[in-house]
């Protein structure tokens, strides 16, 4: 079950996204709701002979007063969602924020934050150092406008790797609580011998846990695995993408499989994705 719920919030118009969707989960499980509040602090350099270290420190006085107004604003919008909630504060450093994020992930069921490339822009190390660092699933919203469940239709995209094996079992309760569950297989053309079968396992695993799944088999469309991912969760409707986080850590190259940059950047509907 998904018992807390952590969620990376700034304070600014991006948190009612994020704290939409946190709201949907908390209520479909009964979750406690945790704000991670990752407060920003800057880079100040004392000169060696000890001028302009008074400048310094109240510099960095002045961010954590900024944060203390801050964390006290964030901590009244939780209440107002009406759950057990807990708000955690960290003072940091920029380049330590992605570690900090994923460290704080680890003792959560889900980690709930934009796609990386809105407007106003979640940081793309930071979900890129949740995914790859923290062992959970992150839920991922498009920031348009705020997600309305509940997660009736949801598809699983499956290609039978270790880290779509993950990515199922991360989504075993949401799976338990939709009406509907698809298993989408893309094809390519012509499909290989073992691609034939690809997707009949994973729907006998979920029927053992008394989800009544169905497979789809796609064909792939223009050689984009994710585009066809896509295309395929419109015309089912559905409310949830299930997949595998594809990739090597945080290689700044971002060595992800073409289909999970894709959907991590572009679905249409919410994510969740597993490494």
């Amino acid at each position: 079950m998904i018992k807390d719920v952590m969620v990376r919030l700034d304070g600014s118009a991006a948190d009612e996204a994020r704290l939409a969707a946190v709201n949907e989960i908390a209520e479909l499980f009964q979750s406690q709701v945790i704000g991670l509040f990752l407060n920003i602090l800057p880079v100040v350099i004392a000169a060696e002979d000890g001028i302009g270290a008074i400048g310094a420190a109240e510099l960095l006085q002045a961010a954590r007063d900024a944060g203390d107004k801050m964390e006290a604003k964030l901590l009244q919008r939780l209440n107002r969602l009406q759950k057990p909630v807990e708000l955690r504060r960290f003072d940091i450093l920029s380049d330590d924020s992605a570690n900090v994020a994923a460290r704080e992930a680890r003792v959560a069921d889900t980690f709930v934050a934009l796609r990386p490339n809105g407007a106003p822009q979640e940081p793309e190390h930071l979900v890129e150092g949740v995914l790859f660092g923290s062992g959970r699933h992150l839920f991922l919203v498009p920031n348009r406008k705020p997600v309305k469940g509940p997660f009736e239709h949801i598809v699983v995209a499956w290609n039978g790797s270790r880290e779509s094996a993950r990515a199922l079992a991360e989504a075993l309760p949401y799976l338990h609580k939709a009406k509907q569950v698809s298993v989408v297989v893309v094809d390519e053309e012509p499909p290989m011998e073992l691609q034939a079968v690809l997707g009949t396992d994973a729907v006998k695993h979920l029927k053992h846990h008394e989800i009544n799944a169905v497979l789809h088999r796609v064909r792939m469309r223009d050689n984009d695995v994710g585009a066809t991912l896509m295309a395929e969760a419109r015309r089912l409707k559905a409310h949830l993408i299930v997949m595998g986080g594809y990739g090597h850590s945080r290689v700044r190259e971002w060595l992800l499989g073409g289909a999970t940059y894709a959907l991590l950047h572009k679905a249409p509907i919410p994510l969740l994705v597993a490494h």
